[in-house]
């Protein structure tokens, strides 16, 4: 898998679940839908702030 792409499947796969969550409790559709979004850019976020740290702990331990 390309190490773009990570971060947008992640993303991805929060905001799905989000919205499933979100319609168990009867929300309205486009609010579970706003919700999702959100929460997939949530995601996609720390998925790329993970990524960097991960990258920086790396970069020190091989110093």
């Amino acid at each position: 898998m390309k190490k773009a792409f990570k971060p947008v499947l992640e993303g991805l796969a929060v905001g799905c679940v989000f919205i499933s969550i979100t319609m168990l409790f009867e929300i309205p559709m486009y609010m579970s839908l706003i919700i999702g979004a959100l929460a997939a850019l949530g995601g996609w976020h720390n998925s790329v702030k993970m990524d960097k740290a991960k990258a920086e702990k790396q970069q020190k331990n091989d110093e």
